[in-house]
């Protein structure tokens, strides 16, 4: 039976070597697979902002990008599923495609984390934990360049200058994504359950698509995100990662 994977899980099969990565990794060999036609642009996002952060080495990024042009998924347009996602749509604002958050969903955390790998305790970063690691990295960044110059080495130092720019651009997504969440209009009793449960407020478009999907061709939605499982409104299966040993 076919399996609709998301960019979360994707990655993770592709990069990440912990439980959660084998598991995605059986994912993908187990099916046949189907996707939104962007999701290959969302999990090369994701693999660029791991890079530009440090989290993967650029080999290792780039290893991992050929891998997915190579996955064998069937990619369905947007058109065809429009009512329906705009049926399952949030009015909140979540995080976009390849954002930090979305990173930190299967890539381990940073020094400033809370030292855990599983990727669904990672969604309890508090915002100015994410802004404080981004900020400190991006400093370091801009040390190494100085360093770098002051030494001779301007090919380190530019290198060094490039990821101090994906980092800040990461920080200004944040930020800009925490305005925008403080504009949200009311939400219905069902969203504001599910806000009160998850500490987000429901499915956004892009989520809804991956839903929809699922529920036309009668497949389980393999994710990362437990939370997509608890939301009211979605009529697929899922199939998520186990929980981590006790």
């Amino acid at each position: 039976m076919t399996v609709v994977v998301d960019a979360s899980v994707v990655v993770a099969a592709l990069a990440s070597a912990d439980a959660t990565g084998t598991w995605a990794e059986s994912v993908l060999a187990g099916e046949p697979l189907a996707a939104p036609h962007l999701m290959p642009v969302e999990a090369a996002s994701i693999l660029h902002r791991a890079e530009l952060a440090g989290e993967i080495s650029a080999d290792a990024a780039s290893l991992a990008h050929a891998d997915l042009r190579r996955l064998r998924v069937e990619y369905f347009p947007y058109d065809p599923f429009a009512e329906r996602i705009w049926e399952l749509r949030s009015p909140g604002l979540a995080a976009p495609p390849g954002s930090p958050e979305q990173a930190r969903l299967f890539f381990p955390p940073g020094p400033a984390s809370s030292g855990t790998d599983h990727p669904a305790e990672t969604l309890d970063y508090s915002y100015e934990q994410q802004v404080e690691m981004l900020q400190r990295e991006s400093d370091r960044r801009e040390n190494q360049a100085r360093t770098a110059l002051a030494e001779g080495h301007e090919d380190r130092a530019l290198a060094a200058l490039r990821q101090k720019a994906g980092l800040q651009g990461q920080l200004n997504d944040l930020q800009g994504s925490q305005r925008l969440q403080a504009t949200r209009i009311d939400l219905g009793p069902q969203q504001k359950e599910a806000a009160e449960r998850t500490g987000r407020p429901g499915l956004t478009s892009y989520e809804a698509w991956y839903v929809a999907l699922a529920e036309f061709l009668g497949a389980k939605l393999a994710t990362l995100d437990t939370r997509l499982a608890l939301m009211p409104g979605p009529r697929c299966g899922f199939c998520l990662p186990p929980p981590p040993p006790a």
